[in-house]
């Protein structure tokens, strides 16, 4: 039986240095990011050579940000696609509070998205968080790519 400090553990990867697509490396890494997802529903990335600090501390800055919005401005984000709409304020998990952007690497779609959350405009949000978000993007598709 697994002890209680194992079942703890989440999965961390460190990504700082850039692996070519089909590679043995990509093909192992992809193949431990599947079993993180399957296994913990989630993982680590570990990226401190790719995204300077400076960088990620406004990425959070503009997370922050968007989630002090008020709650009538998030609900405006709608999608028919399933988890792909603002969710919040649930009486059942009261702190979680989530987005879904679909086609996140197209800059039109985040700056759509930022758009309809600030009407006046942010583009340093959409800008910096397209970015991010297209990371995550590469993650799932890096994830999907040997199944």
């Amino acid at each position: 039986m697994e002890s209680e400090r194992e079942i703890m553990m989440m999965p961390c990867f460190d990504l700082g240095k850039a692996l070519e697509e089909g590679s043995e490396e990509w093909k192992e890494m992809s193949k431990k990011v599947r079993e993180a997802c399957e296994s913990h529903g989630c993982f680590l990335l570990v990226c401190d050579e790719m995204i300077p600090k400076g960088v990620r501390e406004e990425f959070f800055s503009n997370m922050e940000a968007l989630f002090d919005l008020p709650e009538e401005r998030k609900m405006k984000h709608i999608s028919p696609k399933p988890y792909s709409s603002y969710s919040g304020k649930s009486p059942v998990i009261p702190l979680s509070e989530t987005f879904g952007i679909d086609d996140v690497p197209l800059s039109a779609s985040a700056e759509a998205f930022t758009n309809l959350m600030w009407p006046q405009g942010n583009p340093p949000f959409w800008y910096l968080n397209s970015f991010f978000l297209s990371i995550n993007y590469y993650l799932i598709y890096f994830n999907l790519y040997i199944n």
